[in-house]
């Protein structure tokens, strides 16, 4: 049963990454090399080159990355390496297809915001999708994916940003100086990071409450029976006062935070501090036939 449950755990994966690969060459071809500015990382230095020499940036995301993975080999784990080969094979194959058998390209008249918007949210799609399996898409990720094994509280995004905001800088140039190539590439890039996030949030729009209160017993029949939700009370003290209370540690759905702040409405003496969750894993609401003790 194991074996089967991972075989198809590897199956799906891969599935994961032909998808990544697929979006990722439909992607540029489509949307970028005809439409004049360069996404961000090596996928901007390939367009960039292909508009220079005229030779296909699918060569030279194959040249960028191949030294980047035989050195990722030796530092992150064989999972993460052999995903990110498969995903660099298939999407630079794929940009090599597309440009042979001269498949259809999206050229903007007047408005090339529109390019823009759909690589970053796309590039971003499969950038998302590539991270959740727990690999990446090459590239400058391949750098950070070290930086962070080796050094692990090092601010490796910063870092990033700047490559690639050098990177969409270079472009200046590349486009006879004209500067629309550059702000539609950073409008790729925020609509990127904005979809990477999207991607990588959990599909489970959560809220985590913190209240401190001196009625946690009223307030856990509320979260129980009313929002039907579980917590957890943690014993504290006032800095101030020097006084025992409580901290409810409770996560409910976004919906119900109205719900929720109306409820402690019923207890004046309490502070409530309430923020949005990335994710959230396991059961975090009563069961039909669970019984609250």
């Amino acid at each position: 049963m194991k074996n089967k449950t991972l075989f198809w755990n590897t199956v799906k994966e891969l599935g994961f990454v032909v998808l990544a690969s697929a979006l990722s060459a439909f992607t540029l071809h489509i949307f970028v090399f005809t439409n004049n500015f360069a996404p961000s990382g090596v996928d901007g230095i390939a367009t960039m080159l292909q508009k220079q020499t005229n030779v296909s940036a699918g060569v030279y995301s194959l040249l960028f990355n191949i030294p980047l993975l035989i050195l990722a080999f030796f530092f992150i784990n064989k999972k993460y390496v052999i995903h990110t080969v498969i995903f660099t094979i298939l999407s630079s194959g794929g940009l090599m297809i597309l440009r042979a058998v001269e498949f259809y390209q999206y050229t903007a008249e007047n408005e090339r915001l529109l390019a823009a918007i759909f690589t970053g949210l796309l590039l971003g799609v499969r950038t998302g999708i590539m991270i959740r399996i727990g690999a990446s898409t090459g590239g400058v990720d391949i750098v950070a994916s070290i930086v962070q094994k080796k050094k692990p509280y090092f601010n490796v995004e910063r870092i990033i940003s700047v490559i690639c905001y050098v990177i969409i800088g270079a472009s200046f140039f590349v486009y006879e100086k004209n500067l629309n190539s550059v702000l539609l590439a950073v409008v790729q890039m925020f609509v990127f990071e904005w979809a990477v996030g999207l991607i990588m949030r959990d599909s489970r729009d959560t809220v985590e409450f913190k209240i401190i209160t001196k009625h946690p017993e009223a307030i856990k029949q509320d979260i129980i029976y009313n929002l039907k939700h579980g917590a957890t009370i943690i014993g504290s003290k006032g800095m101030f006062t020097g006084e025992d209370s409580n901290i409810i540690v409770s996560i409910v759905n976004a919906r119900q935070v109205p719900e929720f702040l109306a409820l402690l409405k019923k207890y004046p003496d309490t502070f409530v501090s309430y923020t949005k969750l990335m994710g959230v894993r396991g059961n975090f609401r009563w069961g039909r036939n669970d019984i609250a003790k």
